[in-house]
């Protein structure tokens, strides 16, 4: 794919931008300092209008094509060269370049809601071309002075850097910048704010960022002396940031300590009503989903332990991928699969009690083991050959999920002093520039005994991972087919280090079983995670894993029950509630967790420990399964109309048997109290309870196409909620076919595929997958879904076939079960 920046080097950018959050138009002007090693300069513009170009003060030609600006030259020398750009664009609403965000916010004095605004930026991964004409590449690396001004003199502007310069002019003017269907009043005062930042260190062009709007903030000094602040919209209380502030300046001092010196002077936070993904790692200006970073009294402790793992990822990009960043998209690994191993161990560090690495092991080792043994799945590194392909590259089971184990690993192997040792001199070979994967295992390998390199590349550039069966290895693919893939294995080892399945003989895996209160959490963990995938092919029959849960009837981990309910999850495959025999499903289901259901109760108690609040919620979300009527009936009573004085932790399950109880008049409630919640975990929960509903399904479908209900960014978990709800499963999958064009309008490409790989999860029937064949066929040429769509068709052929094959065991020997 063709690199702009081999015919235009940039080396500092000046953006100048008057934005209007009310008429939603901005004026842009750019200067690039930089050398040109060509006859023409070619940019980087999408959806941007260029009014005027000059190189060195003279107009200069151009022509926009094609998402690109071509700009003529007069001399050919490659002297450095400063071109200057007049263009304007409309804010986005897509949540990608310069966006828009809308919330509504009563502020006191006020007798209802107003509308308020704020614009936010995403320019990863090439989406800073939406803002200003450049050469969007990471490896273009440049410095940036930035300013803006806006009408809006209340509002608070924040960027990568500390202001420079942040004041209010006030003037009369013939034309000022208003609502031009209002007319043009003559000699209005006009005030305008003006802020300048300090300049940028060199970076990417999709590191720089900006927020301006009205906001309620929180800082503190990190112990390294590092000013963290973290702020959040009108509609939230200011009492919401402060653990966030806490986890960010606790985790910017952990990292200082094991990888060196935070490269800039502070660090701002903060919550955004409209946001795409989790969060973004903006050097020294992290922007994140709101549901990602406000934690209140409200929250559950599993959210807090969430939020600390976002915060930290986010936080440790501040050096991986901001001060060393990969040369192009196909290692994004280097960014993404570092990060997100290091969240685990920074949030295990900073709050030991957490045991944060449980969830590593049971989350995100489990999510890549689940997408790597389908044929066609990427590699870690993967190549991009076309443009559309890049947001492609940003799958989080293997990218962030199989990279991060990848990462933990070579860790182990290393050892952690060597492990920092070896990153550290990356990080000081590499600061402000950029690197491939080779660089990374250079500055490892004076640390370890083993080839680094060899290792590594067997697991980074080849897709899938093997099953050990009497140490020999054979790729694994859920199809049951295999293929010649080989990887280096220093040593199998029975704890959840190593990307592999052990598939365990007979007697050997009756022995492990025989003395399962000796092994580790993590052997025990591969016992029954490496079980369940091999009972995805005939290597382990499927009504064989119906003998596990009852022997763990007593256990008392959370882990290990988080492990039972996936047995039940594979179980489920095989049940639909029109069969005959589906009551036996609920009654195996009911015995096995009876006894943890007795000894937990309902209710939160004084001096429960963390696995106890996690396992009491994930046994009552087994009992509403079950139809237990005698729990449904309890939890009900305890209902509050008030959500915010419902214990946090039992909070969905109340509100989930409420609405079971007596779904016709609740449904309609809780959309009135979704529509004015702001809460972002309150307002998850009754998302979540909504798709839960048994009669309301058209009602539910109705909020697909009301995007001033449900948000874009949560559109596709209400369709994946529903998808998953037998009651509500046809009308969503019947949506989404006759409402593509919807979906494309309203998502941004990085969330298209996700749709895609939302809805063949879902199939289980030859009629859905014919049909999902016919309505995936024309996109088969569109770069940016053609692999999540061939990855797909595998994955639902494979189950199909499964529940072909082992459908009626398991039906028969869950009879002789219970």
């Amino acid at each position: 794919m063709e690199r702009l920046l081999e015919q235009f080097t940039p080396e500092n950018y000046f953006i100048q931008l008057n934005i209007n959050k009310t008429t939603e138009k901005v004026f842009g002007h750019v200067e690039i300092t930089g050398v040109p090693h060509q006859d023409k300069i070619r940019l980087h513009a999408k959806n941007l209008k260029i009014t005027e170009v000059e190189i060195d003060g003279e107009k200069s030609a151009f022509n926009l094509l094609d998402d690109e600006l071509t700009i003529a030259r007069k001399n050919n020398t490659n002297s450095k060269v400063k071109i200057a750009v007049k263009y304007t664009f409309i804010l986005s609403k897509n949540m990608n370049g310069c966006y828009l965000s809308t919330y509504e916010c009563q502020e006191e004095g006020e007798k209802k809601p107003h509308l308020e605004r704020l614009v936010s930026t995403q320019f990863e991964s090439h989406y800073a071309r939406e803002c200003f004409p450049c050469i969007d590449e990471p490896e273009a690396k440049a410095t940036f002075d930035l300013k803006i001004i806006t009408p809006d003199t209340e509002d608070t502007i924040i960027s990568n850097m500390p202001a420079k310069e942040d004041r209010v002019l006030e003037y009369e003017s013939v034309n000022p910048d208003i609502d031009p269907s209002k007319g043009v009043n003559i000699d209005t005062k006009v005030k305008k704010k003006i802020v300048t930042f300090e300049t940028t260190p060199r970076m990417s062009t999709y590191l720089l960022a900006f927020c301006i709007g009205r906001f309620h903030k929180k800082s503190k000094t990190s112990a390294k002396g590092i000013k963290v602040t973290t702020y959040c919209t009108l509609n939230h209380p200011a009492t919401c940031l402060t653990y966030a502030n806490d986890v960010a300046t606790k985790s910017l001092d952990f990292y200082s300590e094991k990888f060196g010196k935070y490269p800039l002077e502070k660090l701002d936070q903060v919550a955004i009503p409209d946001f795409e993904a989790g969060a973004m790692e903006n050097w020294g200006l992290v922007t994140y989903r709101e549901s990602c970073l406000l934690i209140d009294k409200e929250s559950t402790h599993e959210n807090r332990e969430y939020v600390s793992t976002v915060i930290a990822h986010e936080l440790a990009h501040q050096w991986f991928g901001n001060l060393v960043t990969m040369k192009w998209w196909d290692n994004l690994w280097l960014n993404e699969s570092f990060a997100n191993m290091m969240q685990y161990v920074c949030v295990d560090a900073i709050y030991p009690s957490y045991k944060i690495f449980e969830d590593f092991y049971t989350g995100e080792c489990f999510a890549a083991l689940s997408r790597d043994c389908l044929p066609g799945v990427q590699a870690v590194q993967q190549e991009v050959n076309d443009p559309e392909e890049i947001a492609t590259l940003f799958d989080g089971a293997i990218v962030y999920a199989k990279g991060a184990r990848l990462m933990l690993w070579l860790y182990r192997l290393l050892g952690e002093k060597n492990f920092y040792q070896g990153m550290r001199d990356y990080f000081k070979a590499h600061a402000y520039s950029n690197t491939s994967g080779d660089d990374l295992w250079a500055a490892m390998q004076p640390y370890a005994d083993f080839d680094v390199k060899k290792f590594m590349d067997t697991w980074i550039l080849q897709p899938g991972y093997p099953v050990i069966t009497d140490e020999n290895q054979q790729r694994f693919l859920i199809t049951g087919a295999t293929d010649d893939t080989k990887w280096e294995i220093p040593e199998v080892t029975d704890d959840m280090s190593g990307h592999y399945l052990i598939n365990l003989a007979s007697d050997e895996f009756a022995d492990k079983m025989a003395h399962f209160s000796k092994l580790s959490l993590e052997q025990k963990l591969r016992l029954f995670i490496d079980r369940i995938f091999l009972a995805k092919t005939s290597l382990v029959s499927s009504a064989s894993l119906l003998d596990l849960p009852p022997k763990f009837k007593k256990e008392k981990n959370y882990r290990i029950w988080e492990m039972i309910s996936g047995v039940f999850g594979n179980i489920k495959l095989f049940y639909s509630p029109e069969d005959e025999d589906y009551d036996d499903l609920l009654k195996y289901v009911a015995q096995t967790i009876e006894e943890q259901k007795d000894r937990l109760g309902l209710v939160t108690r004084e001096g429960d420990s963390d696995d106890e609040i996690k396992l009491r919620a994930l046994i009552i979300a087994n009992s509403y399964f079950c139809k237990d009527k005698e729990v449904n009936k309890a939890l009900a009573k305890m209902y509050k109309k008030n959500l915010a004085e419902l214990d946090p932790e039992m909070r969905q399950a109340i509100m989930r048997a409420k609405m079971r109880e007596t779904d016709e008049k609740v449904f309609s409630d809780f959309v009135d109290m979704y529509k004015k919640e702001h809460s972002p975990e309150i307002k998850e929960d009754l998302l979540y309870v909504l798709a839960s509903t048994k009669d309301h399904g058209k009602d539910l479908a109705k909020l697909l196409k009301k995007p001033e209900v449900v948000r874009p960014q949560d559109h596709i978990y209400l369709l994946a909620f529903m998808l998953r709800n037998y009651y509500t499963h046809q009308l969503a999958f019947d949506w989404i076919l006759e409402n593509w064009d919807y979906v494309k309008q309203l998502t941004g490409d990085k969330m298209l595929e996700d749709y895609i790989k939302v809805l063949a999860s879902s199939i289980k029937t030859k009629e859905e997958s014919d049909k999902y064949n016919d309505f995936v066929a024309p996109m088969l040429n569109d770069p940016a879904l053609r692999r999540a769509i061939d990855v797909s068709k595998g994955e639902i052929a494979s189950r199909m076939r499964l529940i072909a094959l082992d459908k009626e065991d398991v039906h028969r020997h869950l009879k002789e079960l219970i």
